[in-house]
């Protein structure tokens, strides 16, 4: 059955050169135990946002739901991804304008379903300065999804919103009105995914699987997309 389906890994691999919001490495190792005592046995040292991560409504919200009070129905769920990558740029906003036109060619986006802005910055992952387009003023550039899409996809009552930079919320990254808007409703982010070129823009499939943490405002998160194979006539 599953030669029928094509597999994505959306995830980037934990690194301790990879970029983060602070600029810190945000991830070590240590070996524990080694092999000449018959296992190697590794502690691990990260920020809980490092990497490809979700961020919980209780990150912003007290009484918002932990990573571990998510339902797996809103977890596994439709995909949908708006891609804009062909205009990358660090001033680059998604736009209402942008989800009408993706309507428009595949249909209403679905409800319960996870929607990914698939803006091209991806490819600076390996730069962490580029990645995170620090200015001189202190804020940090990158596309971004603007409130006016958010409240558009919340009309459409999605689960969970997703985007290939640091946050969805873009240059807007001392208001925060993405974050808000979504975990506000109860909804979930995931920042950082990686190889969204190898999704379709619809008729897919998400797993997004975060570590099962009982307080957890935010957990790294192995996400993966799920489409059928074409038959090749």
């Amino acid at each position: 059955m599953l030669e029928k389906f094509c597999f994505v890994d959306l995830t980037h691999t934990v690194r301790s050169d990879m970029p983060t919001w602070s600029g810190s490495c945000g991830f070590k190792h240590e070996v524990k135990k080694d092999y000449d005592e018959g296992v190697r046995v590794l502690k691990y040292t990260m920020h809980a946002a490092a990497g490809t991560h979700m961020d919980a409504p209780s990150h912003f919200f007290p009484d918002g739901k932990s990573i571990a009070d998510i339902d797996l129905e809103k977890l596994i769920v439709p995909c949908s991804v708006i891609d804009l990558s062909s205009r990358c740029h660090e001033d680059l906003w998604i736009e209402s304008s942008d989800l009408i036109a993706f309507e428009k060619e595949h249909g209403k986006i679905l409800p319960n379903s996870f929607v990914i802005g698939f803006t091209g910055w991806q490819k600076f992952w390996h730069d962490p300065v580029r990645y995170r387009n620090l200015k001189p003023s202190g804020k940090m550039c990158f596309p971004g999804f603007s409130k006016e899409s958010v409240e558009f996809l919340l009309e459409r009552d999605i689960a969970g919103l997703g985007i290939d930079t640091l946050s969805p919320d873009g240059s807007d990254n001392e208001i925060f009105p993405v974050h808000h808007l979504m975990l506000g409703k109860g909804k979930y982010i995931v920042e950082n995914l990686a190889h969204l070129e190898k999704m379709p823009k619809h008729g897919g499939y998400a797993l997004v699987l975060p570590i099962k943490i009982g307080v957890g405002t935010e957990a790294c998160v192995r996400c993966v997309g799920v489409f059928v194979r074409q038959k090749v006539l």
